[in-house]
């Protein structure tokens, strides 16, 4: 992802977040290479017939600010384990850490001195994207009932029919076809040094992200086999990203329409950004925007009309988690090691075993695994 995907994950702090690769997991181990080709974008054959189950939607990333709130709370509506940092986050003095096993991060701050009751939220699409879409709503509607505000939305949408390559939406770009509200468009390519017989990645972005809009198109199955993830067939993200009052209206769409009614929506948002129509750059503008939509374009939202919301499994497996570990918190454990010696991290293990979850049960594929300690009150 490094070089292709990377003006998604170096914005600013508040786009923080942890893409670990996959590792060998013995002990002596060292993280591979990473792949050269990690959101390339293979060749693809449109179908006649679509599968309705070919197009997905998911809800990418979530960031806000609420007035009025406690830590507490946050962590209780959101879920997952929490950690306090030593340092603040996105000007906050005071800052929390979620990690998930899937890469992702959630981050929160608070303290500021004086707003001391202010919160700000800011949770990557592993989080988000493993939430029920009541959940989102239930999230929507409190930040609305606490007078809060959204701060960055990024929504997704998947075709996993082959309905439009990356390559094709660059090549309908650079030939004037793109009707959209942005003035630049940026478009990256890894090759081998077989030159154009053998592109290894593809990307285009609309926009900038310093803007309220921004757009990605990329190979999502080419990011997985980034991180060692298998994915079978064609897999390519339209991500709509979206900051300040944008993301406010997410927010407040999200809190008061019915479920079934987000995708229309999301795809409203796409085609009031972009479209692929019958025209040339020189064309007038009038001309260029009443021109017909490019067949494949037309097919394609048309089937994002009817996508499905999709949870992302918080399953993962163990080769998953260990790769994880080792890369995200190795270096952690190597350095408290050295600080505190072996029996501090003896007694967090200890500590841990009485906390495990469902999800930590499944890990093990056991129901009623043996603990390694328990601890004695003192």
């Amino acid at each position: 992802m490094e070089g292709i995907m990377g003006d998604r994950e170096r914005n600013e702090v508040d786009d923080e977040r942890i893409a670990p690769p996959s590792v060998d997991t013995t002990p002596a181990a060292q993280p591979p290479s990473p792949q050269p080709s990690i959101t390339g974008a293979e060749t693809a054959h449109p179908q006649d017939e679509p599968r309705l189950d070919g197009f997905l939607f998911s809800v990418d990333w979530l960031a806000f600010t609420v007035p009025s709130s406690t830590v507490e709370e946050v962590q209780q509506r959101v879920g997952g384990d929490w950690m306090e940092m030593e340092k603040g986050f996105n000007g906050y003095p005071r800052a929390w850490l979620c990690l998930s096993t899937g890469g992702g991060s959630g981050r929160m701050g608070t303290g500021m001195p004086h707003r001391a009751r202010e919160v700000h939220v800011s949770l990557s699409g592993e989080i988000v994207s493993a939430w029920e879409p009541e959940k989102v709503q239930a999230i929507c509607r409190w930040i609305n009932e606490l007078k809060g505000h959204g701060t960055r939305v990024d929504v997704a949408l998947d075709d996993r029919t082959g309905h439009a390559t990356v390559s094709q939406v660059i090549a309908a770009a650079d030939a004037g076809q793109a009707v959209m509200r942005w003035r630049t468009y940026d478009a990256k390519r890894r090759c081998s040094y077989k030159g154009q017989d053998d592109i290894q990645g593809e990307m285009v972005t609309f926009g900038s992200r310093q803007s309220e809009t921004y757009l990605r198109v990329y190979d999502k199955r080419m990011e997985a086999a980034g991180k060692g993830e298998t994915v079978e067939g064609t897999w390519v993200r339209w991500e709509l990203e979206f900051k300040k009052d944008r993301a406010q209206l997410c927010v407040d769409l999200f809190a008061h329409l019915p479920l079934d009614e987000w995708r229309e929506f999301t795809v409203g948002l796409l085609k009031s950004c972009i479209s692929f129509r019958d025209t040339t750059a020189d064309a007038p503008a009038w001309e260029r925007c009443r021109s017909s939509e490019l067949p494949w374009w037309k097919a394609l939202t048309e089937g994002f009309t009817r996508c499905r919301f999709h949870v992302e499994t918080t399953d993962r497996k163990l080769e998953e988690v260990l790769a994880w570990f080792s890369q995200a918190m190795g270096p952690t454990l190597a350095a408290l090691y050295c600080a505190v010696g072996p029996e501090w991290i003896t007694k967090v293990i200890q500590s841990g075993s009485s906390r495990w979850k469902p999800q930590h049960y499944q890990l093990m594929k056991k129901q009623t695994p043996k603990r390694p300690y328990l601890l004695k009150a003192t």
